[in-house]
This record gives structure tokens, C-alpha cells and sequence, in this order.
């Protein structure tokens, strides 16, 4: 496992982005395991495959830890990996202190990130500016755009190695930024902000490794699940737009609505009271359960809406993840930490 370890480090400080080789053979791998995620926590779904849904709330009970959105940055899931989880932090029951990877090893916790692995932002826009250029003249893998999939697709290696090391423990939810075909369909939306994002890397990927690379990225987003219940929240890219039933929500792969209202709702845009009703449907109407969601940024470490019970939680400018204890109650000035 510790050769794990060095492997996904050396791939986060690479210079460059993974060999065809080892890319195709992990994302195999990933994608044999997502396909055959159907557990105690992961229902089948109502064409058989795995749901959409990741149910934790009868499966044992792990403290958590939440990463926001990710837009790959290669140096946030090294520091996830090696930060140091104290006694004094009262968040898992050790006795002397213990780095992220060695509790995920020591099945301590359990770890979900909310998506996005793809597209740097915020500290890169002279890049995709660059790439502007490099696209202009039909060069589509030249120093700028191969920069960025240096950092989007080494991201996604580990990620993906993450998960097949820790299958039961590591989990990885689908974010409006998993479409690598860079489609406007199914619930997916085609991805442009700085530049022409989503369809540069589609281009990168198709001259640098190939369709077969594509498609293998391709099916392994739409194996992700798009919900996450644990007994003490509910986690999902984005604030969910309406309030879905349990066994809808279990369908949700197969339904392009609730791809998009649990990937894609803007602040405002959301029925009154999903939040609520959706922890309601997926706990209980007394559960104190809380709902946490990445997606649209915010400007401090969170911003809490309905009585505290929803709280967003992606500050691009800040390397911040969420601990969520399962002895004590959340306390978000203590409980979202900097790594």
C-alpha cells in the first residue's frame, strides 16, 4: 500500500501528464470497480446497474471527511493526503496523530469529494489565455494546453488510483465539470468560462492519447454516483434543485433532470425547502442531518443557509476540507479546516 502511496505522489508533483499506458490501465481498473459497486451502501438501480445514490446510513459508521471541488489542483490532494489529523481535533478516536492517508489505510474515515477533478481556475487564466493562442493556430497540444492536462489528468490518476485502493472508502461524486466530451445533453451542460475549457481538453485528449482514452473518461463519469447520505448529512455537488424521493434519486443516472439539478443549480435557483426535504426523504423528518454542497464558490471558508442546515463550501482560493464527526455535532468554525 505504501508503494501506492509514492506512486500517487509522484504522480501529483509529475511534470508531466500520465503515459497512455498507465492511464488507460487505472482507468480500466476504476471503472471495472464503479461498475461493479453494487453493496450495502449502493443499490442497484431500476436497470440493474449501480444507483446513483451512496446510502451510508446503514453501513458502518466513519467520521467523514468532505473535499470540495478539486479543478485540478495536484498540490490540494497531496496536502488532503499528508495532513495530520490530531487527537485535539476530537475527530477520530486515535492516540497519536495520523495523516489522512494513513486513517483512509487504517479504514478510520471515509472520504467524499463533491467533483470537479477537471479545469484549473482562478491562478491560471494567463495559461488558458496561452492556450487561447495555441488553439488559434491548430496547435492542440502545445506547452500551454499540455500544462493544463498535466495538472487535470495527474489529478484525475490519483483520484482514480484513490479509488481503487480504497473502493469502499474513497468515493468521488459526478460535478458539472465530468464531461469530458464537453456535451450538451443527458443533464450534462458544455463547460466555457475563462476560455473554451471543456472543449480544449476534449481536443488535448483526442491528439495526445486518443479516442479510446476519451470514451474510457467518458464511461467512468457516467458511473460516478451524484448523492451521497450519511447519518449525520447529505452531500452532493450542487444544491439540490428540487426534493427528490430516495429510490429517485437511486434512478438519478438515468435521469437527465436530476443530473443537472444536482450538478448545475446557481445560488437562488432551487425549490423552496429541497434541502430540507431531501435530507427528510433520505433520514428522517427529525434528523438534525446537515446538507453540504460545493459548486458555486463562496468567499469566506462556507456560507450556511436555512437555519444552518446547507452549507456551501468551495472556496477556490483556499485549500479547505470538511471534517464531519460522527460522535459530536459539526461546528463549522472548528470542523473546516485549511490543509
Amino acid at each position: 500500500m505504501e508503494n501506492i502511496y509514492r506512486k500517487i505522489i509522484k504522480t501529483l508533483t509529475s511534470n508531466t501528464p500520465p503515459s497512455y499506458e498507465t492511464f488507460f490501465s487505472v482507468l480500466v481498473s476504476a471503472t471495472d470497480i464503479l461498475d461493479n459497486e453494487i453493496t450495502s451502501y449502493r443499490q442497484r438501480n431500476k436497470i440493474e446497474n449501480a444507483g446513483s445514490l451512496l446510502d451510508f446510513t446503514q453501513d458502518k459508521d466513519l467520521p467523514l471527511i468532505i473535499i470540495p471541488d478539486i479543478h485540478a489542483r495536484t498540490d490540494f490532494i497531496k496536502n488532503i493526503l499528508n495532513y495530520t489529523i490530531t487527537p485535539e481535533l476530537n475527530f477520530i478516536k486515535i492516540s497519536k496523530p495520523i495523516s489522512i492517508y494513513q486513517a483512509l489505510k487504517k479504514n478510520k474515515l471515509r472520504v467524499i469529494c463533491v467533483g470537479d477533478a477537471l479545469h484549473t481556475e482562478v491562478n491560471t487564466i494567463d495559461r488558458w489565455k496561452n492556450i487561447q493562442i495555441e488553439f488559434s493556430k491548430n496547435i492542440f497540444t502545445g506547452p500551454a494546453v499540455t500544462s493544463e492536462a498535466r495538472d487535470c489528468f495527474n489529478t484525475l490518476f490519483a483520484l482514480l488510483l484513490l479509488k481503487i485502493s480504497f473502493p469502499n472508502n474513497f468515493h468521488f461524486l459526478k460535478g458539472n465539470h465530468e464531461n469530458i466530451y464537453n456535451i450538451t445533453e443527458n443533464g450534462d451542460f458544455a463547460f466555457k468560462k475563462i476560455a473554451d475549457e471543456g472543449q480544449m481538453i476534449k481536443k488535448f485528449v483526442q491528439k495526445f492519447y486518443g479516442d479510446d482514452i476519451l470514451y474510457l473518461i467518458s464511461y467512468y463519469e457516467h458511473k460516478l454516483p451524484l448523492i451521497a447520505a450519511t447519518k449525520e448529512c447529505v452531500v452532493s455537488h450542487a444544491e439540490p434543485r428540487r426534493a427528490y424521493k430516495k429510490q429517485e434519486l437511486i434512478n438519478g443516472l438515468s435521469t437527465p433532470q436530476i443530473i443537472e439539478d444536482l450538478t448545475w443549480t446557481s445560488n437562488g435557483e432551487a425549490e423552496e425547502n429541497s434541502v430540507i426535504d431531501i435530507i427528510s426523504n433520505l433520514l428522517s423528518e427529525k434528523s438534525n442531518a446537515i446538507y453540504f454542497a460545493g459548486h458555486r464558490p463562496v468567499k469566506e471558508d462556507y456560507n450556511s443557509l436555512y437555519n444552518n442546515r446547507f452549507y456551501q463550501i468551495h472556496n477556490p482560493r483556499k485549500q479547505n476540507i470538511v471534517l464531519v464527526p460522527n460522535k459530536r455535532a459539526f461546528n463549522p468554525e472548528t470542523d473546516i479546516i485549511g490543509v
